[in-house]
């Protein structure tokens, strides 16, 4: 019973102090953290769990502090320039002038299908709207359309909206996509024929992404 309370208390305390270290080590979702917070995290709970198995909680007392000024020193020196790039990631550029960076979209571990759904999130069903596209430290998607498609509401120029659909990828990365050609009943004859108007003849070479809008305009973006 003795040892049962004593293993309570442990864990209460270990429990406290956990906390208290987690909460000063970062204010940031998961998502928003850097390398070295996360890395911070992982330490934490191994040393946070050493007082329940070799029942020294002064060893985890000491190793949580040590660990908190190093990530307080790593956070100030983040702050250097000189430091920045080592500390942190960079920006890392993804769509530029309407053109996607392939290089780089691999790169980042991204399928097009991927970057089409966080465009999507950000309230662009169409990649040829973009001009820059920039996956920022943090992992955010920072996405900068081309002037002339700015939102404008339509309250302001006494328009009414009418209901519109949603822009269909046709090809990605070379390989045509049946599903959504048969979705909007055409066929790959019919494709290989918009190809053909857009001067693309041979699609699995040329052809990073192909679109096609509501209004049935077939956008392709060469690789």
């Amino acid at each position: 019973m003795d040892n049962l309370i004593i293993y309570s208390l442990r864990v209460t305390i270990v429990f406290f102090f956990t906390f208290l270290c987690a909460r000063s080590l970062t204010k940031k979702a998961i998502a928003q953290m850097t390398a070295y917070e996360i890395a911070g995290i992982m330490i934490l709970a191994n040393v946070a769990a050493e007082p329940l198995v070799d029942k020294v909680v002064i060893k985890s007392v000491y190793g949580g502090g040590l660990l908190i000024l190093l990530m307080f020193l790593v956070n100030k020196l983040a702050l250097v320039n000189k430091f920045n790039h080592v500390f942190e990631h960079t920006p890392t550029l993804i769509i530029s002038r309407g053109k996607i960076i392939m290089k780089n979209l691999k790169f980042m571990g991204l399928s097009l299908n991927q970057l089409e759904g966080l465009l999507r999130q950000q309230g662009y069903d169409k990649t040829s709207d973009v001009h820059t596209a920039i996956i920022e430290p943090q992992g955010n998607l920072s996405v900068f359309p081309w002037a002339e498609n700015n939102n404008v509401k339509l309250k302001d120029i006494n328009i009414k909206p009418t209901e519109q659909g949603i822009t269909l990828p046709l090809i990605m990365d070379g390989n045509i996509l049946y599903s959504n050609i048969k979705h909007i009943n055409k066929n790959k004859q019919w494709l290989e024929e918009e190809l053909r108007k857009q001067g693309i003849d041979d699609y699995k070479n040329e052809v990073a992404l192909a679109e096609i809008d509501p209004s049935w305009k077939v956008t392709i973006m060469r690789k």
